[in-house]
């Protein structure tokens, strides 16, 4: 936090002599609660930029985590079916694939690679998602979402991971690292939030004369005003994040509980039949696509801004589960 150095007001009072001394005393005394004020509501910004940190963390771990149960269980499941039932058939059949609108062979295969991957996540448990969190930073927890792009391309495609990793540098690099979790808000470098005043309230004190201590702090007020600024904006920007995961993250759901139903009642079926069961099956073939798109649209650009692609992407797919 901004350091300050408060017990030296009595140095400057010896000094002052019997008629100057009445108002150079008021002016460090001002100097000395301009001060105060001003770190005090540094340190209310800087704990409310944490609640909100911590928030958007939370929502961003199960957003991630319920990426990897859609990749596995519904994507995965998808890719089983077809290969249950179309993957080892005759030529015809994988013709009748490709002339499905939305889905191609190259599709399926990366779909394929995505559940395979989620499932290693699925077998070592909890402990091995969170481990992958940790060694890949941690602060962030992002158990799911960040840990996914440790292993292969795939998945930290369908999960957005790289902009993830961005917001890591984008909110404060390595010293995030360096604790293995929580935030390094000794200096609180986050989106470039630095504050530390070349003159600390000692120093105007130390000066010894009142009016100069006076002008020395209202000058670090001015420094806590602008760093407050940048966490008013940092914890807007939070904002909007947390909104839009919300939106995703239900659309996900809407579209995921339409694709599992359909895929429960094609697997209630006693065989496939292309010409009775093409038009479910591309339905399903398309909620999935939808699925695989969302998820692969990162919430953040690479400069760690709002990515303008998701309000897209939300409003190319909103009705889509309701057909």
């Amino acid at each position: 936090m901004i350091p300050l150095i408060l017990g030296a007001v009595a140095l400057g009072t010896a000094v002052l002599g019997v008629g100057a001394g009445a108002t150079g005393v008021g002016n460090m005394n001002e100097a000395k609660e301009i001060g105060e004020r001003a770190q005090k509501r540094y340190e209310d910004a800087v704990n409310q930029l944490k609640a909100d940190w911590e928030a958007t963390n939370k929502l961003a771990e199960e957003y991630g985590q319920l990426q990897l149960d859609v990749m596995m269980r519904t994507i995965g499941r998808f890719v089983d079916f077809i290969e249950r039932n179309i993957g080892k058939a005759k030529q015809s059949e994988k013709e009748f694939l490709e002339g499905l609108d939305g889905i191609s062979v190259q599709q399926l295969k990366e779909y394929k690679t995505a559940a395979m991957e989620a499932q290693q996540f699925f077998v070592g448990g909890a402990k091995a998602i969170g481990a992958a969190a940790a060694g890949y930073g941690g602060a962030m927890s992002l158990a799911t979402s960040v840990g996914v792009a440790s292993t292969g391309a795939a998945i930290s495609g369908l999960s957005g991971a790289a902009a993830w990793n961005a917001t890591l540098a984008w909110l404060g690099g390595g010293s995030l690292a360096a604790g293995g979790g929580g935030m390094a808000l000794g200096s609180l470098i986050l989106g470039g939030i630095t504050v530390g005043p070349a003159v600390l309230i000692g120093g105007f004190v130390l000066a010894g004369e009142g009016e100069k201590a006076l002008t020395k702090a209202r000058e670090y007020e001015a420094e806590v005003n602008a760093a407050i600024a940048k966490i008013d904006a940092a914890k807007d920007l939070m904002q909007q994040v947390r909104r839009r995961i919300t939106e995703l993250r239900e659309l996900v759901e809407f579209i995921n509980d339409r694709a599992v139903l359909g895929l429960n009642e094609l697997e209630s079926l006693p065989s496939f039949d292309k010409n009775r069961d093409a038009s479910k099956f591309q339905q399903i073939g398309l909620l999935v696509k939808a699925l695989a798109e969302i998820m692969k649209t990162p919430v953040l650009d690479s400069e760690g801004q709002l990515n303008p692609a998701t309000a897209n992407i939300k409003a190319k797919y909103r009705t889509l589960g309701a057909e």
